[in-house]
């Protein structure tokens, strides 16, 4: 299986799913227009099984200063007519949001910090979340925009601050709001090099984080390895289905 990994800072890659994903023996193929101006965004899905987008500093919304959100959000649109899986996590999901018209906005207060969050009732039976979970979970967020649901789309997770957390689109084209990859030096780097958000709305938590994380990473580091291999088994049933990649 090879999968288009979009990375758009070099401290926000796949984290924890990287353990998934090997083992399932895929393969992430990079793609990082922000960090390497010779990258362009695929035109198509061609050779590829999967799209996984992680987070990211800028807004999805953003197409004039960073011109391949839109060409992101048009291959995702494309994966999902060609019935391939998607994922997009934070930066990733608004793209996917707007990729199937839903609005991406300002939220008055940022979200950071490990955040209970809630399963709705469609979850049960979705093909990825339909797992037996902690009930709230608790994952870790670093956003300051959120998204409406898109039309057609399925709301799978929901959070007290931010309603609209998690959903799936057709099949297998999933946004995920929360940060479920991320490990504790990923998180810990992140609250340490904020420059604004954290000093401004959140400036106890650079030493609350450790105790955060003591409480929730474990059950966090749980859901990323179920959540990212059941989303990589819909892409190992659909390329058997095909007879392509496995």
């Amino acid at each position: 299986m090879r999968i288009l990994l979009l990375q758009n800072h070099k401290d926000s890659g796949p984290g924890y799913l990287e353990e998934p994903v090997a083992r399932r023996g895929a393969a992430l193929v990079p793609c990082m227009p922000h960090l390497d101006a010779s990258h362009r965004i695929p035109e198509d899905d061609a050779g590829y099984d999967g799209f996984l987008l992680m987070g990211g500093a800028m807004h999805a919304g953003h197409v004039e200063e960073h011109p391949w959100l839109e060409d992101a959000a048009a291959l995702v649109r494309r994966f999902t007519e060609a019935g391939k899986p998607v994922l997009g996590i934070c930066l990733g999901s608004q793209i996917v949001a707007r990729a199937f018209g839903g609005r991406c906005y300002d939220l008055g207060v940022p979200e950071v910090g490990f955040v209970p969050l809630r399963l709705t009732r469609a979850a049960a039976a979705d093909p990825v979340l339909g797992q037996p979970f902690a009930d709230p979970l608790h994952l870790a967020q670093f956003h300051s925009q959120t998204f409406d649901i898109p039309e057609g789309a399925m709301r799978l997770m929901v959070g007290e601050q931010v309603p609209n957390q998690a959903f799936r689109m057709g099949a297998a084209t999933y946004s995920f709001q929360p940060h479920f990859e991320v490990t504790p030096a990923m998180m810990t780097s992140w609250v340490a090099g904020s420059e604004e958000i954290v000093p401004t709305h959140y400036p106890t938590l650079p030493d609350a984080l450790p105790h955060q994380l003591r409480l929730h990473h474990h059950a966090s580091h749980d859901f990323c390895w179920r959540v990212g291999d059941a989303w990589l088994g819909l892409i190992a049933a659909r390329a058997g289905r095909d007879g392509t990649r496995s």
